[in-house]
């Protein structure tokens, strides 16, 4: 692993602002936000924005007690919007207090927004009572546009944050390389963080709470989710522990429980009242979010009609909603495969044999209602490809792991799946463009770098 670089806070965010983002303003006085500022669930009317306080360091800490500790502070959030980069014409959300209860945090549900606009914000913080006022971070976000109207749209896929596998001091490569593509949006599929197999093991509420301060405290990252909003997933590792479900209760984890990673997650990241949800980004494109922990069975029960990923009201959903969609592309954008395929030893996912059943109904319905605008990414997997299910014909694209430091355990090229295998890490970047009086979806896999090694769109 990469020794973590070590800054105090006024450093640290003018890291940020030279390093990645030019238009950041130097802060007069030191920033209290180590841990960024995060932006969700975005539609065309609303968003959802994530705010934190963090204490100062201490002053005779020395470098090597640092690693990513973002301790937080009691203190006020508040954010300021508009429309102007200037914020001339800013509204204000109430100052509102934050609590050791909730980590500091608080998120702030903006509405009333414009389809398809561009919104600057400062996330502004101050110490308990109001004072002192603190140096505040400037961001933006687009909203989505309209389901009644072609736009073009870009998003990344990512997954596999392993803070030992980090191949850059400041963050991972592939946060500047998205930044440069600038997406309208990322998903992020689970496994942002590793309670169980990274030093420390998170075996409390505040141990898992740093593993989400050190992850998201690096430059590059703060840097990106500034300007770039996400629809976060979770999967076993940023819930509890590796191939987890509900009532699995691993001894090395206790105190900690799959309820605490519930509750942390949802704390951590801008998030509505479900897990599972959908949104569309304008006539051409729709996104389905999948939650692939709550509900299911165990991995151990004996196949069968009755066991379940997804679970039964999730399963209606997701059918119901899609064959309501009229958008040009659907993207089911899951924290594990569908496709795969996958190891032979592994029972956790709908292309294992565990979850046969479940997997081939799925898979099957896909053949028989969706034609050929149904497509699945995927996180989880620690390599990239490109996959077509030989008896239903649907496809899959794995975004492969956040580093090549975290790529490994593929089963190799199979050729009556794959179209594309690479044992690498990358993102995904998914396009639609309306060119012609066509509808045209694009999938690229890239490299950490965001060099292209691999890219499909229908038809062509």
């Amino acid at each position: 692993m990469l020794p973590r670089a070590a800054w105090d806070n006024v450093a640290y965010m003018r890291s940020v602002a030279c390093v990645c983002l030019a238009w950041l303003p130097l802060a007069a006085q030191e920033s209290r936000q180590a841990t960024g500022v995060r932006v969700g669930e975005v539609t065309p009317e609303s968003a959802l924005v994530w705010m934190r306080v963090t204490a100062p360091l201490p002053p005779n800490l020395r470098v090597e007690e640092l690693e990513g500790a973002c301790p937080g502070a009691p203190g006020r959030v508040r954010l300021r919007h508009s429309r102007r980069e200037d914020l001339r014409d800013a509204r204000a959300t109430p100052w509102v207090e934050v609590t050791a209860a909730r980590d500091y945090t608080h998120q702030f549900r903006l509405t009333g927004l414009k389809p398809a606009t561009v919104y600057y914000f400062s996330a502004e913080t101050a110490g308990p009572g109001g004072k002192p006022v603190h140096a505040p971070l400037r961001g933006r976000f687009q909203t989505a546009p309209p389901a009644t109207q072609y736009a073009e749209v870009t998003f990344t896929v990512v997954t596999g944050h392993m803070y030992r596998d980090m191949d850059h001091p400041e963050g991972f490569h592939i946060y500047e390389a998205m930044r440069k593509l600038a997406p309208h949006f990322i998903v992020p599929t689970g496994d942002n963080v590793y309670y169980d197999s990274e030093d420390p093991r998170a075996t409390t509420v505040e141990l898992a709470r740093y593993h989400w301060h050190r992850m998201y405290s690096y430059p590059r990252h703060v840097a990106f989710y500034l300007q770039t909003p996400a629809y976060w997933e979770k999967d076993d590792h940023d819930t509890l522990f590796d191939d987890c479900w509900p009532t699995m209760h691993p001894t090395q984890m206790l105190p900690m429980t799959f309820g605490d990673g519930q509750r942390i997650f949802l704390e951590q990241v801008p998030m509505g009242e479900k897990t599972w949800r959908t949104y569309r980004w304008g006539k051409g494109l729709q996104i389905w979010l999948t939650e692939g922990r709550d509900f299911r069975s165990s991995n151990k029960d004996p196949d069968g009609p009755g066991k379940t990923i997804w679970g039964a009201q999730q399963k209606k959903w997701l059918q119901e909603s899609l064959l309501a969609s009229d958008a040009d592309f659907k993207v089911l954008v899951s924290p594990t495969p569908v496709v795969g395929p996958d190891r032979t030893n592994k029972a956790d996912n709908h292309s294992n044999a565990a979850f046969t059943q479940e997997g081939n109904e799925f898979r099957r319905w896909v053949q028989q209602n969706l034609a050929k605008n149904f497509f699945i990414a995927c996180g989880d997997r620690h390599w990239q490809y490109h996959s077509v299910h030989p008896e239903t014909g649907v496809q899959e694209f794995s975004a492969g792991p956040a580093s090549d430091q975290h790529a490994a355990g593929s089963p190799g090229y199979n050729p009556r799946y794959h179209k594309f295998h690479l044992v690498k890490g990358g993102f995904l970047s998914v396009s639609f463009q309306r060119s012609g009086g066509q509808s045209q979806i694009l999938f690229r896999l890239h490299d950490v770098y965001g060099k292209v090694v691999y890219e499909y769109a229908p038809g062509r």
